[in-house]
C-alpha cells in the first residue's frame, strides 16, 4: 500500500504541519502557526489549498508549534468541519491548547478588543470544544469509514497530554513522534515507549516508518542535577531582594517550573526563612492554566500527588495568596524579591524585562531554546551560544547583559466616537455574516441527511410494494380505510420531486452522489450509543453552556463543581451577607479580552531601549538527549525514518549513526510530496519431487503445518514457448525450483528450534484431563499442584518454574508437544 508524506511550510521556512495521505484518507497532524514572518492572512491563504482534502486532524502537543493554526483553520473553513473533518487529541491538549492559542492570537492582535480583531474569543472556545478527546492507549477504530485505519495515542513525556501517535492500516504501521522524553521529570512520567524491563513495547515494534525530528535535543544531565541547578539559580537570583524573570510557554513548561518554585519556597520556609518572594504571572490568559491543571491531576505523574500528600496544600496548584496574576504595569506594586513568570510571546517579554531592569536588580532565566527573533531573550540566547562556542560559559552560569537594542512592543489608543462606531458596525456585520453562514451550512447538512433518509425509506417501501401490490385494490374497499393508510398513497407521497441544493464548497464526490448513507460507529462491544439522545434538549444546552464557563472563586474551590446554585454562601459572624461587597475578580477571568470591552487601536512600534540585567541559560526542556535517541529507536526495528524538513536543520551525527545501522533515512523537503510504498515480494517456488518425499510435516495449530528442510534454490531458464500457441507473461517468467542437496552429509545439524503457539488454557485442559490440579493465579501464570508454575511473559517467551521432579517433566512435555521442532 502506498502512502505519501508532506512537510507543510507556510513561508516560515520550518515544518508547520505534517500531511499524511493514504489511498482513501488524508490526515493533517499538528497544524502550527507561530512565526512573526507569516501574517494571519498569509496563513489562511496557505491552508486554504490543503484543508479541502483533509479528513482527519490530530493534535499531539498543547503548544502553538503543534496547534497554533487550528483555531484559524476551524474559523475560516468551518464548512469542511461540518461535512468531513474530525479532530482528535487528549483532554489536556484540548484544554491547554486554548490557553496557548489565546496567548498567540492576542499577541498578534487578531483576538481581543483591538481594531485588528479577526476572531472572537468565543470562536476559539468553539474550535476546541469540537475536538473529540481520547485517552492514552485508547484504540480509535475508523476501519469502517477509512478502510482499515486505526490509531492509538501514547504518552510522549514532553507536555501534559502530549502524545505519540501510532497509525495503522491493514498493511502499514506509522509512528509519529517528533517530540518525546523517556525520562521522568517533576510532573510527568516518561514516554510510553519502553516497558518496565527497558524493552520496546510490542505495540510499536516493526513500524513501517517513524516520522520524527532530530533538530532539538535536551542536555545529557539528569533531571535531579538540572533541578538542583535551577534551585541554586533561584537562591542566587533572589539574594538581596532581587527579581527573577522566567519566560515560559504557558501551556508547556510553566506548570513544571511552578511546582519546582513552590518546592523551593516550602523548603526554604522549613529551614527558617520568614520572608517569601512574590510569585507573579504575566499572561494574556491570566491564571486559566491553573484551573485546568487542578482538574486534570490524573494526567500527571502519580509521584507528584503522592509527594504533596504530606504537605499543607491539597495540590501543587493551590498557591492561595502566594501567586498574583498581574499586568506589566502592575509590576511596580510588588517591590522586593519576586519570581515573575512571563508568557513566551515577544510583546509581554520585552515589556516586562524593560520595566524590571529599570526598577531593580533583575535576572532572566532562559530554560528553553525556542524564542522569537524579535524578543530580548532571543538576543540573550544568541549571545550565550557565542560565549559557549568560545568555551567561556557553561549552563547555569550567569552573564551580564547591557545592550541598547530595538524591540517590538505595542501602543494602544482607545477608540472613540466615529472610530468606535465604525469598529462596532464592522464587528456586528461580520458576526451576522458568520451566523448566516453557519445556519446555511447546518441546513444543508440537515437536507443531505433528510434526502439520505428519504432515499432509504423510498427504497424500502418500493421493495415492500412488490410484495403487497396485489392487495392494494382490496385495501381500498376495506372498512378500516380511514385508520390504515394505503401503501400506494405512502409511495406517492415520497416520490415527489425534491430540489437538490449543491453548495460550491461541497466535495466533488458529494456533488455527484447526494445520497450518502450514514455510518454507524461501532467498537469491540457493538454499536456505540450516544447517551445525549436520551436527555432533554434543555439539559444538553445547559451542559454545553457550562462546559466553557470558567470557574469562579479562589484556589479553594472544587474544580469539579459545576453548579453555582449548589454552593452555600457563607455569612458573616454578625449575620449579614456579603452581597454588597464587590466580588474579587477570579485569576482565570479573561472577559477583558472580549471584543466589545473597551476596544482600542493597536500599533506595533520598534523603539530602541537600553536593557541592563544578568541572564542564565539552563536547558530544562523535557526532551530526549541525542545519545538516548541513538540507542532507543534502533531497538524498535523500524524500516524507514522520515525526518522533518528542512534537511539542514537535522542532526548530521545522528543521521550517520542510523545509516550505519542500515536504517533508511528520508530527509523531507518542505512542501514537496514524498511517496512511500511497502513492497511485498512473493516468489513462486516449485518443490522438486525428490525433496517433497523427504519433507516431514508437523502440525502446529488451526490446520497450519511446518516442515524443516535444507536445500538449494535453482533458477531454471524459461521454457521454449515458440511451440505454444499463445505467449503469456507467466510463461516468460524465470522458474525457481527447490532441490535437495547433493551431499547431505554437509548439512549442519545444530541446535533445533521449537516454534508454535503456546496457550496456557490448552495446557490447563491437558493437565486437568490427566488428574492434575491446574489453576490460573494472576495474569499469564498457570500453577500446577501448587508446585510448578508456567509463566507466559510475552508472545515469544514462556518460562517453567519449579523443582526438578516428575511433575516438572510432565508439564514440560505437555508444552513441547504443542511445538514443532525445526
Amino acid at each position: 500500500m502506498a502512502y505519501s508524506v508532506t512537510c507543510c511550510d507556510d513561508g516560515s521556512g520550518t515544518t508547520v504541519g505534517t500531511l499524511l495521505k493514504f489511498d482513501n484518507v488524508t490526515i493533517l497532524i499538528d497544524p502550527a502557526w507561530y512565526s512573526n514572518s507569516v501574517s494571519y492572512s498569509d496563513s489562511v491563504k496557505y491552508w486554504s489549498t490543503i484543508i479541502p482534502e483533509v479528513d482527519l486532524i490530530l493534535l499531539s502537543q498543547p503548544t502553538v508549534r503543534s496547534l497554533g493554526a487550528f483555531a484559524l483553520i476551524y474559523y475560516n473553513f468551518y464548512s469542511h468541519f461540518i461535512s468531513q473533518i474530525e479532530v482528535y487529541s487528549t483532554l489536556p491538549v484540548s484544554n491547554l491548547g486554548r490557553t496557548s492559542t489565546i496567548e498567540l492570537y492576542v499577541a498578534r492582535g487578531i483576538t481581543g478588543p483591538y481594531d485588528s480583531n479577526e476572531i472572537d474569543l468565543e470562536d476559539i472556545e468553539k474550535a476546541f470544544d469540537m475536538i473529540q478527546t481520547i485517552k492514552y492507549s485508547q484504540l480509535v477504530d475508523l476501519k469502517s469509514k477509512f478502510d482499515g485505519l486505526t490509531f492509538v495515542a501514547h504518552n510522549s513525556g514532553v507536555n501534559v497530554g502530549g502524545s505519540i501517535f501510532c497509525l495503522m492500516t491493514y498493511t502499514e504501521k506509522l509512528i509519529y513522534a517528533p517530540k518525546w522524553n523517556h525520562t521522568r521529570d517533576m510532573i510527568l512520567s516518561g514516554a510510553s515507549l519502553l516497558d518496565s524491563a527497558g524493552k520496546p513495547i510490542s505495540a510499536l515494534l516493526g513500524a513501517t516508518a517513524l516520522i520524527t525530528d532530530f533538530s532539538n535535543f535536551a542536555s545529557t544531565k539528569s533531571f535531579k542535577r538540572k533541578s538542583k541547578a535551577f534551585k541554586d539559580m533561584l537562591r542566587e537570583g533572589l539574594y538581596l531582594n532581587g527579581s527573577i524573570v522566567i519566560p515560559v510557554e504557558i501551556s508547556s513548561k510553566f506548570i513544571d517550573l511552578l511546582v519546582q518554585v513552590q518546592n523551593y519556597i516550602l523548603d526554604a520556609k522549613s529551614q527558617g526563612q520568614k520572608t517569601e518572594p512574590h510569585i507573579l504571572l504575566v499572561s494574556y490568559s491570566r491564571g486559566r492554566i491553573l484551573t485546568y491543571a487542578k482538574s486534570m491531576l490524573e494526567w500527571f505523574s502519580s509521584t507528584l500527588t503522592k509527594s504533596w500528600e504530606s504537605k499543607d496544600t491539597a495540590s501543587p496548584f493551590d498557591l492561595g495568596n502566594l501567586l498574583h496574576v498581574v499586568t506589566p504595569k502592575e509590576l511596580k506594586n510588588y517591590p522586593g524579591a519576586k519570581i515573575c513568570f512571563v508568557s513566551e510571546v515577544d510583546l509581554l517579554i520585552n515589556d516586562v524585562i524593560c520595566r524590571l531592569s529599570k526598577l531593580e536588580r533583575t535576572s532572566v532565566f532562559l530554560t528553553s531554546t525556542n524564542f522569537e527573533d524579535s524578543s530580548v531573550v532571543s538576543d540573550m540566547y544568541s549571545k550565550w551560544k557565542l560565549e559557549k562556542q568560545n568555551k567561556k560559559v557553561e549552563e547555569g552560569q550567569s552573564i551580564i547583559y547591557s545592550e541598547s537594542i530595538s524591540i517590538r512592543t505595542s501602543e494602544e489608543k482607545v477608540l472613540k466616537k466615529k472610530d468606535l462606531e465604525a469598529f462596532t458596525k464592522e464587528i456586528e456585520t461580520r458576526r451576522e455574516k458568520r451566523k448566516d453562514l453557519i445556519v446555511a451550512l447546518v441546513n444543508e447538512s440537515k437536507k443531505n441527511k433528510g434526502l439520505t433518509d428519504m432515499f432509504r425509506k423510498n427504497s424500502a417501501l418500493a421493495n415492500t410494494d412488490i410484495v403487497e401490490e396485489g392487495d392494494d385494490d382490496d385495501d381500498d374497499n376495506d372498512d378500516d380505510n380511514d385508520e390504515v393508510v394505503p401503501l400506494h398513497a405512502i409511495k406517492t407521497a415520497v416520490v415527489y420531486p425534491v430540489d437538490t441544493v449543491i453548495s460550491k464548497t461541497s466535495l466533488p464526490k458529494n456533488k455527484m452522489f447526494q445520497f450518502q448513507p450514514s455510518r454507524t460507529k461501532t467498537d469491540d462491544y457493538g454499536i456505540m450509543v450516544d447517551y445525549k439522545m436520551f436527555l432533554p434538549e434543555e439539559d444538553i444546552t445547559e451542559s454545553y453552556n457550562k462546559k466553557r464557563a470558567v470557574e469562579s472563586g479562589n484556589g479553594e474551590d472544587d474544580p469539579y463543581d459545576v453548579s453555582e446554585s449548589l454552593k452555600s454562601y457563607k455569612r458573616r459572624r454578625n449575620g449579614y451577607s456579603n452581597d454588597n461587597v464587590e466580588p474579587k475578580i477570579s485569576i482565570d477571568n479573561i472577559e477583558y479580552l472580549e471584543t466589545e470591552k473597551n476596544p482600542s487601536k493597536r500599533k506595533i512600534i520598534v523603539p530602541k531601549v537600553s536593557v541592563k540585567c544578568t541572564f542564565v541559560f539552563l536547558n530544562l526542556e523535557s526532551l530526549v538527549d541525542q545519545r538516548s535517541a541513538s540507542v532507543i529507536w534502533p531497538s524498535f526495528k523500524i524500516r524507514t525514518m522520515v525526518l522533518f524538513g528542512p534537511p539542514e536543520n537535522q542532526n548530521k551525527t545522528l543521521e550517520n549513526i542510523f545509516k550505519k545501522k542500515d536504517i533508511d533515512m528520508t530527509l523531507m523537503p518542505l512542501n514537496d510530496v514524498i511517496y512511500f510504498s511497502t513492497t511485498i515480494k512473493s516468489l513462486d517456488i516449485s518443490i522438486d519431487p525428490e525433496l517433497d518425499e523427504l519433507l516431514k510435516w508437523q502440525n502446529i495449530r488451526d490446520g497450519h503445518t511446518v516442515a524443516h528442510f535444507t536445500g538449494r534454490l535453482i533458477k531454471e531458464k524459461a521454457q521454449n514457448v515458440k511451440k505454444l500457441g499463445k505467449v503469456t507473461q507467466d510463461s516468460l517468467r524465470t522458474k525457481l525450483t527447490l532441490k535437495p542437496l547433493e551431499n547431505r552429509s554437509r548439512v549442519n545439524t545444530g541446535i533445533s528450534l521449537s516454534i508454535g503457539d503456546i496457550r496456557l488454557a490448552e495446557i490447563k485442559r491437558k493437565l486437568t484431563k490427566e488428574k492434575y490440579l491446574a489453576e490460573f493465579k494472576g495474569e499469564g501464570t498457570l500453577v500446577v499442584d501448587n508446585t510448578v508454575a508456567v509463566r507466559k511473559l510475552n508472545d515469544g517467551e514462556t518460562i517453567i518454574e519449579g523443582p526438578p521432579s516428575e511433575l516438572y517433566d510432565v508439564v514440560k512435555k505437555s508444552i513441547t508437544e504443542m511445538l514443532a521442532k525445526i
